[in-house]
């Protein structure tokens, strides 16, 4: 008996040992700001909080800032990655509210690549009228927890315009909350869970990404059907209140020519088109792009400066041509 106990716990130190080995060494090794793990859950556990807002799921903390993946984050007084806004904009002012996740908030971009930014600066560009453009964007959310969002708090700014941006994996359900103590705490868990999620994926063809985001978009899909409801929902809301309503659809950059989700790109558009909404698909504007070269990094595909430029160019030329009245 005295045998196993020596037994078993020279195994829970040893345990215990190797565990500590690991973690020093993930923080050791993988400290640079490039592990998207790891840097994505840096970011939530520093910058995020559960939201007080049915359907949000999880927003900013007012005040907080970071560096990560290389790169400053500040989070403004209304939990943007932003400046400060007034909730009355300036006279004579046009104020577009900018609806997303990750890519709109300019997730691995310095703040003078991200498309909000860049439209902001392009639409002031001539002088004369002033154009505020608020990136209320919040990684890891997707259409209706924004709209819960706008519904519950955004439409308090009074904008002008709103413009939904919208991704491929915006179809997602709603994620829940799920304890973890050691992906919570431990660098080193978030590492090899990451590994591990590769490893699958490579040996295994587990949760093929392609199929994964192709299958979001079936008629049986509780996500997408919730998505539709809540993009229906803004639009009779934005109609009520006499705020022009835009849908932008961003281009996932993996794969370009062919892009492999242009039936999701479609039922995006359709939908738009049922609540008579203006429509922009901004694949066009890096289609003939090779699409490592429009990366935030060499393993993340969320969009850079390139990228961005493209984007908001071309959101510029959509604004102005769906709402001449304001440009």
């Amino acid at each position: 008996m005295k045998n196993l106990f020596s037994g078993l716990l020279l195994a829970v130190l040893s345990l215990l040992l190797f565990a500590a080995a690991a973690e020093v060494y993930v923080r050791l090794t993988e400290s640079d700001g490039e592990n998207f793990d790891i840097e994505m859950w840096r970011y939530a556990g520093d910058l995020k909080r559960v939201s007080d807002i049915p359907g949000m799921g999880h927003e900013h903390v007012p005040g907080r800032s970071g560096v990560y993946m290389g790169v400053p984050v500040a989070i403004n007084a209304h939990g943007w990655r932003d400046k400060d806004y007034p909730l009355n904009k300036p006279e004579d002012a046009v104020r577009i509210m900018m609806l997303g996740d990750s890519v709109t908030f300019g997730w691995g971009a310095p703040p003078e690549g991200v498309t909000a930014n860049l439209l902001e600066d392009m639409l002031n560009q001539g002088g004369g009228r002033l154009y505020e453009v608020l990136n209320t964007g919040i990684g890891n959310t997707n259409t209706a927890m924004q709209s819960a969002y706008f519904l519950n708090e955004g439409y308090r700014f009074k904008p002008d315009i709103v413009v939904l941006n919208y991704f491929i994996n915006d179809a997602e359900p709603t994620p829940a909350r799920k304890e973890n103590v050691f992906v919570e705490h431990f660098y080193s868990a978030v590492f090899l869970a990451g590994r591990l999620d590769v490893f699958m994926r490579t040996y295994f063809g587990r949760g093929d990404w392609r199929r994964y985001y192709q299958n979001l978009y079936h008629e049986d899909q509780s996500g997408w059907q919730t998505a539709k409801a809540a993009l229906r929902q803004l639009a009779a809301f934005c109609r009520s209140e006499g705020i022009r309503l835009m849908v932008v659809n961003y281009p996932e950059l993996h794969e370009l020519s062919p892009y492999p989700f242009q039936a999701a790109s479609d039922l995006v558009a359709a939908e738009a088109e049922a609540e008579g909404l203006p429509f922009v698909d901004l694949l066009p504007t890096v289609a003939g792009e090779e699409p490592r070269s429009l990366w935030v990094t060499a393993t993340d595909a969320h969009p850079n400066g390139k990228a961005a430029a493209r984007f908001a160019a071309r959101i510029k030329q959509a604004l102005a041509e769906s709402f001449p009245q304001a440009f």
